[in-house]
């Protein structure tokens, strides 16, 4: 498995934190760190292991079009979305790795370790830019709303209702926040 690891950012206080949490080999993942801004910030906040990119969309909430910037990006593997607050789960590679489905979810805690998501039911208010991976073929030109909170519900439907091939793990691999 190929994943391309799209984060918008903001924080890039944050970036150090998130790059120690990437256990995936280099091989198998491409960083894509797009900043809500006209410009870079300092170097020394950008993780040798990223690519990235200065995007703003003054229609763009919560860094929906720094997502779709990063979308544009993308030509093979796996999307997967995370934020400039949250890490990736530590388990999470071992247990994506061998997946081929089109869509793949799971459960999601807050950071007091409460289930927050299942990851099951995919529809609004019940699935998180960050408990779900989906294939770049099936996305295809399909691209977040800007202008909405809840664009990462509407952009996990579209992409469901286009899988032929869907994997729930019923394991938690995503903390939700972890960094605020």
């Amino acid at each position: 498995m190929y994943i391309n690891i799209i984060t918008p950012c903001s924080r890039p206080e944050n970036l150090h934190q998130i790059s120690k949490s990437i256990n995936i080999p280099k091989e198998n993942y491409r960083w894509i760190v797009v900043f809500d801004s006209l410009t870079l910030p300092d170097k020394s906040y950008i993780p040798d292991n990223c690519e990235y990119y200065a995007h703003k969309d003054p229609n763009s909430k919560v860094g929906n079009g720094q997502r779709n910037f990063a979308l544009d990006l993308v030509k093979t593997g796996y999307i997967y979305f995370n934020d400039d607050d949250t890490m990736l789960h530590p388990e999470l590679w071992d247990n994506i790795k061998d997946c081929d489905e089109d869509f793949i979810s799971f459960a999601q805690v807050s950071t007091n370790n409460e289930i927050r998501l299942t990851g099951r039911v995919i529809k609004i208010k019940n699935i998180d830019s960050h408990n779900f991976l989906v294939s770049n073929n099936l996305v295809g030109d399909t691209r977040w709303r800007i202008d909405v909170y809840e664009a990462d519900g509407f952009f996990a439907i579209d992409c469901y209702e286009k899988a032929t091939r869907k994997k729930y793990i019923d394991k938690v691999l995503s903390i939700y926040n972890q960094l605020r």
